[in-house]
């Protein structure tokens, strides 16, 4: 648990002023986590929608890491040229990759990241189909074609960041 919370300042998540503090309100908490986890689902959706090609290391019937990676030939808008540098322009560059590992034990590790243009758009950690974190570093409005307005982290442990706002989500009763 330490080690996790020591991971987000480490990437400067947790860096908050001084008035934030932690919402632990269960209804805005939960709403904070759906949207983090709606917005990475329709991002990992249009990026896998919109490829124009994808790899795999697949070649026989016992791999136990699949990559499947693809590259997206969508373009967004160009934005308003506000000098002449600006008026070339060229297309985005979205790669995603999805790197499954099926573990002797039965677990299956799952790890999706989508990038543009070398920044990074989404990371996400599953383990047998539950999300075990997820990041999204930047918020952008037509990075894909979605306008997603949000950045956050999100901690299975109970943690969500969206938007300089840090929530505890509830405890699940035993």
């Amino acid at each position: 648990m330490l080690y996790r919370l020591g991971a987000l300042l480490a990437l400067g998540l947790l860096a908050a002023p001084a008035h934030a503090q932690l919402i632990t309100d269960p209804a805005r908490a939960t709403a904070a986590r759906d949207t983090l986890l709606h917005q990475a689902a329709l991002l990992r959706e249009r990026a896998v929608q919109t490829s124009a090609f994808f790899t795999t290391n697949v070649r026989g019937d016992n791999r136990r890491r699949v990559v499947v990676q693809g590259k997206s030939a969508f373009k967004s808008a160009p934005p308003a040229p506000t000098s002449v540098r600006q008026a070339q322009w060229a297309p985005d560059n979205i790669a995603w990759r999805h790197i499954t590992r099926y573990r002797r034990n039965g677990r299956v590790q799952e790890r999706f990241r989508i990038t543009m243009d070398g920044k990074t758009l989404l990371k996400e950690h599953r383990l047998n189909g539950a999300v075990q974190w997820l990041y999204i570093p930047v918020a952008y409005s037509s990075a894909i074609g979605l306008a997603v307005h949000h950045r956050g982290f999100y901690l299975l442990t109970g943690y969500v960041l969206l938007d300089k706002e840090q929530y505890a989500l509830p405890k699940p009763m035993q």
